[in-house]
Protein backbone atom coordinates (compact mmCIF):
# COMPACT_ATOMS: atom_id res chain seq x y z
CA UNK A 1 0.00 0.00 0.00
CA UNK A 2 2.80 2.58 0.71
CA UNK A 3 4.63 1.71 -2.45
CA UNK A 4 1.05 2.24 -4.75
CA UNK A 5 1.10 5.51 -2.03
CA UNK A 6 4.50 6.41 -3.19
CA UNK A 7 4.52 5.88 -6.61
CA UNK A 8 1.07 7.62 -7.28
CA UNK A 9 2.60 11.10 -5.59
CA UNK A 10 5.22 11.33 -7.82
CA UNK A 11 3.66 9.75 -10.81
CA UNK A 12 -0.11 12.19 -10.34
CA UNK A 13 0.43 14.56 -7.37
CA UNK A 14 3.96 16.10 -8.06
CA UNK A 15 3.17 16.57 -11.84
CA UNK A 16 -0.09 18.20 -11.06
CA UNK A 17 1.47 20.69 -8.26
CA UNK A 18 3.97 21.33 -11.34
CA UNK A 19 1.21 22.28 -13.64
CA UNK A 20 -0.47 24.45 -11.48
CA UNK A 21 3.02 26.26 -10.37
CA UNK A 22 2.66 27.10 -13.80
CA UNK A 23 0.08 28.02 -14.91
CA UNK A 24 -0.04 30.55 -11.68
CA UNK A 25 2.79 32.14 -13.02
CA UNK A 26 1.73 32.54 -16.11
CA UNK A 27 -1.65 34.19 -15.05
CA UNK A 28 0.52 36.56 -12.84
CA UNK A 29 2.84 37.34 -15.95
CA UNK A 30 -0.29 38.00 -18.14
CA UNK A 31 -0.30 41.92 -16.91
CA UNK A 32 -3.46 43.39 -17.76
CA UNK A 33 -5.75 40.78 -16.63
CA UNK A 34 -8.25 42.08 -14.51
CA UNK A 35 -9.38 39.47 -11.41
CA UNK A 36 -13.24 39.56 -12.80
CA UNK A 37 -12.25 38.69 -16.20
CA UNK A 38 -14.20 36.10 -17.75
CA UNK A 39 -13.11 34.44 -20.60
CA UNK A 40 -15.43 32.61 -23.06
CA UNK A 41 -14.82 29.44 -22.09
CA UNK A 42 -16.18 30.69 -18.30
CA UNK A 43 -19.08 32.79 -19.24
CA UNK A 44 -21.26 29.48 -19.40
CA UNK A 45 -20.67 28.48 -15.31
CA UNK A 46 -20.33 32.00 -14.65
CA UNK A 47 -23.62 33.15 -16.11
CA UNK A 48 -25.46 29.79 -14.05
CA UNK A 49 -23.67 31.00 -10.74
CA UNK A 50 -24.58 34.75 -10.91
CA UNK A 51 -28.28 33.35 -12.24
CA UNK A 52 -28.40 31.18 -9.15
CA UNK A 53 -27.56 33.87 -6.71
CA UNK A 54 -30.01 36.01 -7.89
CA UNK A 55 -32.71 33.79 -7.86
CA UNK A 56 -32.25 32.65 -4.64
CA UNK A 57 -31.52 36.45 -2.82
CA UNK A 58 -34.94 36.91 -5.30
CA UNK A 59 -37.26 34.45 -4.15
CA UNK A 60 -35.96 35.56 -0.17
CA UNK A 61 -37.02 39.07 -1.03
CA UNK A 62 -40.10 38.00 -2.40
CA UNK A 63 -41.26 35.61 0.43
CA UNK A 64 -39.51 38.46 3.04
CA UNK A 65 -42.20 41.04 1.11
CA UNK A 66 -44.79 38.55 1.44
CA UNK A 67 -44.45 38.69 5.33
CA UNK A 68 -45.23 42.22 5.68
CA UNK A 69 -47.96 42.81 3.26
CA UNK A 70 -46.19 43.81 0.18
CA UNK A 71 -46.56 42.26 -2.96
CA UNK A 72 -43.26 40.01 -4.21
CA UNK A 73 -42.35 42.22 -6.70
CA UNK A 74 -41.56 44.80 -4.14
CA UNK A 75 -39.07 42.40 -2.64
CA UNK A 76 -37.49 41.52 -6.01
CA UNK A 77 -36.98 44.54 -6.69
CA UNK A 78 -35.10 45.63 -3.26
CA UNK A 79 -33.18 42.25 -3.96
CA UNK A 80 -32.27 43.35 -7.04
CA UNK A 81 -31.07 46.75 -5.65
CA UNK A 82 -29.35 44.83 -2.92
CA UNK A 83 -27.18 42.89 -5.20
CA UNK A 84 -26.02 46.09 -7.05
CA UNK A 85 -23.75 49.05 -6.22
CA UNK A 86 -26.17 50.19 -3.86
CA UNK A 87 -25.54 47.38 -1.16
CA UNK A 88 -23.45 44.46 -2.35
CA UNK A 89 -20.82 47.09 -4.39
CA UNK A 90 -20.38 49.66 -1.76
CA UNK A 91 -19.77 46.69 0.79
CA UNK A 92 -17.91 44.25 -1.32
CA UNK A 93 -16.91 45.96 -4.02
CA UNK A 94 -14.75 42.57 -5.18
CA UNK A 95 -16.85 40.29 -4.41
CA UNK A 96 -19.86 42.23 -6.17
CA UNK A 97 -17.90 42.41 -9.45
CA UNK A 98 -16.69 39.01 -9.32
CA UNK A 99 -20.29 37.53 -8.70
CA UNK A 100 -21.33 40.16 -12.02
CA UNK A 101 -18.85 40.61 -14.31
CA UNK A 102 -19.02 42.40 -17.35
CA UNK A 103 -18.47 39.28 -19.98
CA UNK A 104 -21.86 38.20 -18.25
CA UNK A 105 -24.18 41.25 -18.18
CA UNK A 106 -25.20 41.00 -21.37
CA UNK A 107 -26.40 37.38 -21.17
CA UNK A 108 -28.43 38.21 -18.40
CA UNK A 109 -30.17 41.25 -19.59
CA UNK A 110 -30.72 39.20 -23.10
CA UNK A 111 -32.66 36.42 -20.53
CA UNK A 112 -34.30 39.38 -18.73
CA UNK A 113 -35.90 40.77 -21.96
CA UNK A 114 -37.78 37.13 -22.69
CA UNK A 115 -38.83 37.30 -18.93
CA UNK A 116 -40.71 40.57 -19.45
CA UNK A 117 -42.16 39.60 -22.89
CA UNK A 118 -43.50 35.99 -21.12
CA UNK A 119 -45.06 37.79 -18.39
CA UNK A 120 -46.97 39.95 -20.52
CA UNK A 121 -48.20 37.22 -21.76
CA UNK A 122 -49.54 36.00 -18.73
CA UNK A 123 -51.10 39.09 -17.83
CA UNK A 124 -52.91 39.55 -20.84
CA UNK A 125 -54.03 36.13 -20.23
CA UNK A 126 -55.17 36.88 -16.63
CA UNK A 127 -57.28 40.00 -18.10
CA UNK A 128 -61.29 39.06 -16.63
CA UNK A 129 -62.85 38.54 -19.61
CA UNK A 130 -65.58 41.22 -20.48
CA UNK A 131 -63.85 43.88 -18.21
CA UNK A 132 -63.76 46.31 -21.15
CA UNK A 133 -67.02 45.95 -21.65
CA UNK A 134 -68.64 46.41 -18.35
CA UNK A 135 -66.23 49.66 -17.22
CA UNK A 136 -65.05 50.53 -21.02
CA UNK A 137 -66.30 54.46 -21.03
CA UNK A 138 -65.91 54.80 -17.15
CA UNK A 139 -61.92 53.06 -18.02
CA UNK A 140 -61.20 54.91 -20.41
CA UNK A 141 -61.90 58.23 -18.61
CA UNK A 142 -59.63 57.70 -15.93
CA UNK A 143 -56.97 55.61 -17.51
CA UNK A 144 -56.62 59.01 -19.77
CA UNK A 145 -57.15 61.48 -16.84
CA UNK A 146 -54.52 59.62 -14.92
CA UNK A 147 -51.94 59.75 -17.69
CA UNK A 148 -52.79 63.83 -19.36
CA UNK A 149 -52.95 65.39 -15.57
CA UNK A 150 -49.43 63.80 -14.38
CA UNK A 151 -47.87 64.01 -17.74
CA UNK A 152 -48.57 67.94 -17.47
CA UNK A 153 -46.90 67.94 -14.13
CA UNK A 154 -44.26 65.84 -15.09
CA UNK A 155 -42.93 67.89 -18.24
CA UNK A 156 -43.08 71.03 -16.12
CA UNK A 157 -41.12 69.11 -14.11
CA UNK A 158 -38.81 68.22 -16.72
CA UNK A 159 -38.19 72.11 -17.56
CA UNK A 160 -36.73 72.26 -14.07
CA UNK A 161 -34.16 69.05 -14.07
CA UNK A 162 -32.74 69.34 -17.45
CA UNK A 163 -30.20 71.91 -16.38
CA UNK A 164 -29.22 70.23 -12.88
CA UNK A 165 -29.45 66.49 -14.39
CA UNK A 166 -28.77 66.89 -18.06
CA UNK A 167 -29.44 64.06 -20.51
CA UNK A 168 -26.69 61.83 -22.00
CA UNK A 169 -26.94 62.43 -25.34
CA UNK A 170 -31.11 63.32 -25.67
CA UNK A 171 -32.49 66.51 -26.89
CA UNK A 172 -34.68 68.86 -24.79
CA UNK A 173 -37.71 67.91 -26.14
CA UNK A 174 -36.88 64.13 -26.03
CA UNK A 175 -36.05 64.83 -21.91
CA UNK A 176 -38.85 66.69 -21.22
CA UNK A 177 -41.44 64.68 -22.68
CA UNK A 178 -39.62 61.40 -21.09
CA UNK A 179 -40.03 62.76 -17.51
CA UNK A 180 -43.56 63.69 -18.00
CA UNK A 181 -43.90 59.73 -19.24
CA UNK A 182 -41.95 58.66 -16.25
CA UNK A 183 -44.38 59.59 -13.54
CA UNK A 184 -47.17 58.95 -15.90
CA UNK A 185 -46.82 55.06 -15.88
CA UNK A 186 -48.95 52.52 -14.37
CA UNK A 187 -47.62 49.11 -13.77
CA UNK A 188 -51.19 47.43 -15.24
CA UNK A 189 -48.78 43.76 -14.51
CA UNK A 190 -48.21 44.05 -10.74
CA UNK A 191 -51.68 46.58 -9.91
CA UNK A 192 -53.48 42.52 -11.49
CA UNK A 193 -51.29 40.65 -8.49
CA UNK A 194 -51.88 42.92 -6.41
CA UNK A 195 -55.98 42.78 -6.92
CA UNK A 196 -55.73 39.46 -7.05
CA UNK A 197 -53.97 38.92 -3.70
CA UNK A 198 -56.76 41.24 -2.49
CA UNK A 199 -59.79 39.68 -3.50
CA UNK A 200 -60.41 42.80 -5.72
CA UNK A 201 -59.77 40.68 -9.39
CA UNK A 202 -62.99 39.92 -10.02
CA UNK A 203 -65.20 42.68 -8.52
CA UNK A 204 -66.42 45.83 -10.15
CA UNK A 205 -64.27 48.08 -8.34
CA UNK A 206 -61.34 45.76 -9.46
CA UNK A 207 -62.08 45.48 -12.97
CA UNK A 208 -62.96 49.25 -13.36
CA UNK A 209 -59.26 49.81 -11.68
CA UNK A 210 -57.79 46.95 -14.78
CA UNK A 211 -59.70 48.60 -17.57
CA UNK A 212 -58.05 51.68 -16.38
CA UNK A 213 -54.58 50.62 -16.11
CA UNK A 214 -54.51 49.04 -19.26
CA UNK A 215 -55.69 51.74 -21.12
CA UNK A 216 -53.48 53.92 -19.44
CA UNK A 217 -50.29 51.36 -20.34
CA UNK A 218 -51.59 51.51 -23.78
CA UNK A 219 -51.28 55.01 -24.18
CA UNK A 220 -48.31 55.10 -22.30
CA UNK A 221 -46.55 53.05 -24.73
CA UNK A 222 -47.63 55.46 -27.55
CA UNK A 223 -46.18 58.28 -25.80
CA UNK A 224 -43.08 56.25 -25.82
CA UNK A 225 -42.82 55.95 -29.28
CA UNK A 226 -43.02 59.47 -29.65
CA UNK A 227 -40.53 60.06 -27.65
CA UNK A 228 -38.07 57.11 -29.12
CA UNK A 229 -38.73 58.92 -32.38
CA UNK A 230 -37.72 62.21 -31.09
CA UNK A 231 -34.90 60.87 -29.67
CA UNK A 232 -33.39 59.13 -32.66
CA UNK A 233 -33.94 62.11 -34.86
CA UNK A 234 -37.15 60.96 -36.76
CA UNK A 235 -40.07 62.99 -37.14
CA UNK A 236 -43.43 62.53 -35.48
CA UNK A 237 -44.82 60.96 -38.47
CA UNK A 238 -42.78 57.87 -37.48
CA UNK A 239 -45.05 58.12 -33.90
CA UNK A 240 -48.24 58.33 -35.96
CA UNK A 241 -47.25 55.79 -38.36
CA UNK A 242 -46.61 53.06 -35.37
CA UNK A 243 -49.60 54.05 -33.91
CA UNK A 244 -51.94 53.17 -37.16
CA UNK A 245 -49.37 50.03 -37.34
CA UNK A 246 -50.52 48.80 -34.20
CA UNK A 247 -54.15 49.94 -34.14
CA UNK A 248 -54.26 47.26 -37.83
CA UNK A 249 -52.55 44.75 -35.24
CA UNK A 250 -54.58 44.85 -32.66
CA UNK A 251 -57.64 44.41 -35.17
CA UNK A 252 -55.84 41.52 -36.77
CA UNK A 253 -55.69 40.07 -34.07
CA UNK A 254 -58.54 40.36 -32.23
CA UNK A 255 -60.47 39.31 -36.04
CA UNK A 256 -58.57 37.02 -37.48
CA UNK A 257 -55.84 35.32 -34.95
CA UNK A 258 -58.23 34.79 -31.79
CA UNK A 259 -60.94 32.89 -33.55
CA UNK A 260 -58.40 30.53 -34.97
CA UNK A 261 -57.22 30.08 -31.83
CA UNK A 262 -60.44 29.39 -29.85
CA UNK A 263 -61.11 27.17 -32.74
CA UNK A 264 -57.54 25.03 -32.05
CA UNK A 265 -57.84 25.99 -28.44
CA UNK A 266 -61.66 23.97 -28.57
CA UNK A 267 -60.02 20.73 -30.66
CA UNK A 268 -57.25 20.44 -28.41
CA UNK A 269 -59.11 20.52 -25.04
CA UNK A 270 -61.77 18.00 -27.41
CA UNK A 271 -58.52 15.30 -27.89
CA UNK A 272 -58.57 16.31 -31.58
CA UNK A 273 -55.25 18.45 -31.86
CA UNK A 274 -51.42 17.81 -30.31
CA UNK A 275 -51.71 19.86 -27.25
CA UNK A 276 -47.82 19.91 -27.65
CA UNK A 277 -47.94 20.79 -30.85
CA UNK A 278 -50.60 23.96 -29.69
CA UNK A 279 -48.86 24.98 -26.89
CA UNK A 280 -45.73 25.15 -29.19
CA UNK A 281 -47.87 27.51 -31.91
CA UNK A 282 -48.94 29.40 -29.11
CA UNK A 283 -45.56 30.71 -28.19
CA UNK A 284 -44.36 31.47 -31.16
CA UNK A 285 -46.87 33.35 -31.64
CA UNK A 286 -46.29 35.27 -28.43
CA UNK A 287 -42.32 35.78 -29.95
CA UNK A 288 -43.91 36.76 -32.90
CA UNK A 289 -46.46 39.32 -31.72
CA UNK A 290 -43.20 40.62 -29.46
CA UNK A 291 -41.47 40.88 -32.64
CA UNK A 292 -44.24 42.60 -34.84
CA UNK A 293 -44.91 45.61 -32.13
CA UNK A 294 -41.11 46.22 -31.37
CA UNK A 295 -40.73 47.19 -34.97
CA UNK A 296 -44.03 48.57 -35.22
CA UNK A 297 -42.16 51.26 -32.95
CA UNK A 298 -43.82 50.25 -29.71
CA UNK A 299 -42.05 48.05 -26.77
CA UNK A 300 -42.01 44.37 -27.50
CA UNK A 301 -44.13 43.58 -24.63
CA UNK A 302 -47.62 45.20 -25.66
CA UNK A 303 -47.56 42.31 -28.39
CA UNK A 304 -47.46 39.48 -25.96
CA UNK A 305 -49.77 41.25 -23.70
CA UNK A 306 -52.62 41.09 -27.14
CA UNK A 307 -51.30 37.40 -27.40
CA UNK A 308 -52.47 37.02 -24.12
CA UNK A 309 -55.69 38.62 -23.95
CA UNK A 310 -57.03 36.66 -27.40
CA UNK A 311 -57.29 33.76 -25.14
CA UNK A 312 -59.95 31.61 -24.40
CA UNK A 313 -60.65 31.72 -20.48
CA UNK A 314 -61.79 28.26 -18.94
CA UNK A 315 -59.45 25.92 -21.54
CA UNK A 316 -57.74 23.44 -20.11
CA UNK A 317 -54.59 23.83 -22.62
CA UNK A 318 -54.22 27.71 -21.87
CA UNK A 319 -54.46 26.88 -18.16
CA UNK A 320 -51.68 24.61 -18.45
CA UNK A 321 -49.67 26.57 -20.49
CA UNK A 322 -49.96 29.75 -18.26
CA UNK A 323 -49.05 27.44 -15.75
CA UNK A 324 -45.57 26.17 -17.24
CA UNK A 325 -44.71 29.23 -18.15
CA UNK A 326 -45.30 31.25 -14.88
CA UNK A 327 -43.34 29.54 -12.93
CA UNK A 328 -40.03 29.55 -15.13
CA UNK A 329 -41.07 33.68 -15.64
CA UNK A 330 -41.73 34.83 -12.72
CA UNK A 331 -39.28 32.69 -10.24
CA UNK A 332 -36.25 32.58 -12.99
CA UNK A 333 -36.56 35.23 -15.73
CA UNK A 334 -38.10 38.08 -14.38
CA UNK A 335 -36.13 38.36 -11.24
CA UNK A 336 -33.02 38.62 -13.77
CA UNK A 337 -34.76 41.50 -14.79
CA UNK A 338 -35.13 43.28 -11.18
CA UNK A 339 -31.33 42.40 -10.98
CA UNK A 340 -30.06 44.44 -14.54
CA UNK A 341 -32.44 47.22 -12.87
CA UNK A 342 -30.67 47.04 -9.49
CA UNK A 343 -26.90 46.92 -11.33
CA UNK A 344 -27.62 50.21 -12.82
CA UNK A 345 -29.00 51.91 -9.64
CA UNK A 346 -26.60 53.16 -7.33
CA UNK A 347 -28.41 54.80 -4.94
CA UNK A 348 -25.14 55.68 -3.01
CA UNK A 349 -25.21 58.56 -5.64
CA UNK A 350 -28.02 60.10 -4.54
CA UNK A 351 -25.50 61.97 -1.50
CA UNK A 352 -26.54 65.08 0.21
CA UNK A 353 -29.86 67.09 0.96
CA UNK A 354 -29.96 68.59 -2.05
CA UNK A 355 -30.29 65.35 -4.12
CA UNK A 356 -32.67 63.92 -1.51
CA UNK A 357 -35.04 66.78 -1.95
CA UNK A 358 -35.10 66.42 -5.94
CA UNK A 359 -35.86 62.86 -5.24
CA UNK A 360 -38.64 63.73 -2.61
CA UNK A 361 -40.15 66.12 -5.25
CA UNK A 362 -40.33 63.41 -7.88
CA UNK A 363 -42.29 61.23 -5.62
CA UNK A 364 -44.31 63.84 -4.66
CA UNK A 365 -44.94 64.57 -8.20
CA UNK A 366 -46.01 61.03 -9.20
CA UNK A 367 -48.04 59.94 -6.09
CA UNK A 368 -49.95 63.38 -6.22
CA UNK A 369 -50.48 63.65 -9.98
CA UNK A 370 -51.74 59.64 -10.16
CA UNK A 371 -53.35 59.67 -7.09
CA UNK A 372 -55.24 63.47 -7.72
CA UNK A 373 -56.15 63.07 -11.25
CA UNK A 374 -57.51 59.02 -11.52
CA UNK A 375 -59.46 59.86 -7.98
CA UNK A 376 -61.46 63.26 -9.24
CA UNK A 377 -62.01 61.16 -12.64
CA UNK A 378 -63.63 58.42 -10.88
CA UNK A 379 -65.80 60.84 -8.66
CA UNK A 380 -67.03 62.72 -11.44
CA UNK A 381 -68.54 60.25 -12.97
CA UNK A 382 -71.14 59.36 -10.40
CA UNK A 383 -70.77 56.06 -10.12
CA UNK A 384 -68.05 55.71 -7.04
CA UNK A 385 -68.34 56.69 -3.17
CA UNK A 386 -65.33 58.63 -2.38
CA UNK A 387 -63.43 55.61 -0.74
CA UNK A 388 -64.27 53.64 -3.95
CA UNK A 389 -62.78 57.06 -5.96
CA UNK A 390 -59.52 57.38 -3.88
CA UNK A 391 -59.04 53.56 -3.85
CA UNK A 392 -58.77 53.82 -7.87
CA UNK A 393 -56.51 56.52 -7.35
CA UNK A 394 -54.35 54.45 -5.00
CA UNK A 395 -54.57 51.38 -8.28
CA UNK A 396 -53.16 54.18 -10.64
CA UNK A 397 -50.17 55.17 -8.50
CA UNK A 398 -48.68 51.77 -8.86
CA UNK A 399 -45.89 51.39 -10.91
CA UNK A 400 -43.50 48.60 -10.48
CA UNK A 401 -42.51 46.44 -13.86
CA UNK A 402 -44.20 48.80 -15.81
CA UNK A 403 -42.36 51.73 -14.43
CA UNK A 404 -38.58 49.86 -14.61
CA UNK A 405 -39.12 48.95 -18.51
CA UNK A 406 -39.63 52.46 -19.32
CA UNK A 407 -36.78 53.57 -17.26
CA UNK A 408 -34.50 50.84 -18.50
CA UNK A 409 -35.64 52.25 -22.15
CA UNK A 410 -34.94 56.05 -21.02
CA UNK A 411 -31.41 54.47 -19.90
CA UNK A 412 -30.56 53.00 -23.15
CA UNK A 413 -31.66 55.72 -25.22
CA UNK A 414 -29.08 58.10 -23.39
CA UNK A 415 -32.19 60.08 -21.66
CA UNK A 416 -31.57 59.54 -18.34
CA UNK A 417 -28.14 60.03 -16.61
CA UNK A 418 -27.40 57.30 -13.42
CA UNK A 419 -28.11 59.85 -10.58
CA UNK A 420 -31.84 60.36 -12.39
CA UNK A 421 -32.20 57.16 -13.20
CA UNK A 422 -31.84 55.97 -9.77
CA UNK A 423 -34.05 58.47 -8.29
CA UNK A 424 -36.89 57.29 -10.39
CA UNK A 425 -35.94 53.63 -9.51
CA UNK A 426 -36.62 54.45 -5.70
CA UNK A 427 -39.29 56.28 -7.17
CA UNK A 428 -41.15 53.19 -8.72
CA UNK A 429 -40.30 51.07 -5.08
CA UNK A 430 -41.94 53.61 -3.00
CA UNK A 431 -44.81 54.26 -4.95
CA UNK A 432 -45.63 50.35 -5.62
CA UNK A 433 -45.19 49.76 -2.01
CA UNK A 434 -48.10 52.33 -1.02
CA UNK A 435 -50.42 50.59 -3.51
CA UNK A 436 -51.28 47.51 -0.89
CA UNK A 437 -51.83 49.14 2.41
CA UNK A 438 -53.69 52.16 0.99
CA UNK A 439 -56.07 49.62 -1.03
CA UNK A 440 -56.49 47.58 2.15
CA UNK A 441 -57.29 50.66 4.73
CA UNK A 442 -59.66 52.14 2.07
CA UNK A 443 -61.49 49.46 1.35
CA UNK A 444 -63.47 46.25 3.26
CA UNK A 445 -61.98 43.24 2.72
CA UNK A 446 -63.15 41.24 -0.23
CA UNK A 447 -64.69 37.54 -0.23
CA UNK A 448 -61.38 35.42 -1.90
CA UNK A 449 -61.21 35.20 -5.98
CA UNK A 450 -61.31 31.03 -5.39
CA UNK A 451 -64.35 30.81 -3.79
CA UNK A 452 -66.46 33.84 -5.18
CA UNK A 453 -69.26 32.92 -7.17
CA UNK A 454 -69.07 35.16 -9.94
CA UNK A 455 -65.16 36.00 -10.41
CA UNK A 456 -63.89 35.47 -13.32
CA UNK A 457 -61.90 32.85 -14.72
CA UNK A 458 -58.31 33.49 -13.73
CA UNK A 459 -55.27 31.46 -14.21
CA UNK A 460 -53.71 29.33 -11.44
CA UNK A 461 -50.76 31.43 -11.32
CA UNK A 462 -52.70 34.51 -9.93
CA UNK A 463 -53.78 32.61 -7.29
CA UNK A 464 -50.81 30.58 -6.13
CA UNK A 465 -48.72 33.76 -6.31
CA UNK A 466 -49.20 37.57 -5.90
CA UNK A 467 -46.44 39.24 -7.77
Amino acid sequence: MRRYFSVYALAVIVPGAVAAWLLVRLTDGSGGSSPSAVSSGEAAYRLLLAAAAVVAVAALGGWLARRVGQPAVVGELAAGIALGPSVLGALAPGPQEWLFPAAVLPHLDTLAQFGVVFFMFLVGAELPSGSLRTSGRVGILIGHASIAIPFAMGTAMGLWLIDRYPPVHASRTAYVLFIGLAVSITAFPVLARILAEQGLLGTRLGATGMTSAGISDVTAWVLLAAVISTVRGTSLTAAALSIVYVTLFAVLMLGVVQPLVAKAVARADAGELSKDALCAALVFLVLMSAFATDRMGLHAIFGPFMAGAIMPRGSRVIEDLTHRIQGVTVWFLLPLFFVTVGLRTDLGSLSGAGTWLVCLLIIAVAVVGKVASATVAAAATGEFTKRESLALGAMMNCRGLTELIVLSVGVQLGVLNAELFSMFVFMALVTTAMTGPLLRRLLPPAPAQDTAPTAPAVPTGVRRKAM
